[in-house]
């Protein structure tokens, strides 16, 4: 692979990175206001210290719960290349660009399944 179509796949695959480490930054910042929280009322010995601790938990949605937001995205970004292959009117450009579309249009309909099956079961992911 080289030309457009690579910088394309290596620009799209430096911005997917960049997005996933920024939510963990983002949820580590949470989890440590949510701790710092916690220390400070158990410090001063706060009667909230019990709500605090019990609502940790609660707070925290089931694991898988936004499958369906995160597919809904990796479908938008496969279509997007796709349609930006072409765009080119290239046939290697399509053939190369939308070569590697096509995972994140799977994954993406993978976890839509996932998703609609556990609803079936009752919830359960």
């Amino acid at each position: 692979m080289s030309g457009p179509a690579s910088d394309v796949f290596i620009t799209v695959a430096l911005i997917t990175g960049a997005v996933l480490i920024l939510v963990q930054i983002g949820r580590l910042l949470r989890a440590r206001m949510l701790h710092k929280t916690i220390r400070d009322a158990i410090s001063r010995d706060n009667a909230a210290v019990p709500e605090l601790l019990a609502g940790v938990g609660e707070g925290q949605a089931p694991a898988g719960l936004d499958d369906d937001r995160t597919a809904m995205v990796l479908i938008a970004l496969g279509l997007a290349l796709l349609a930006f292959a072409a765009l080119q009117g290239s046939e290697d450009a399509l053939r190369q660009i939308g070569g590697a579309s096509v995972f994140p249009i799977f994954v993406g309909i993978a976890l839509l399944i996932r998703r609609h099956l556990a609803r079936r079961r009752g919830g359960e992911i």
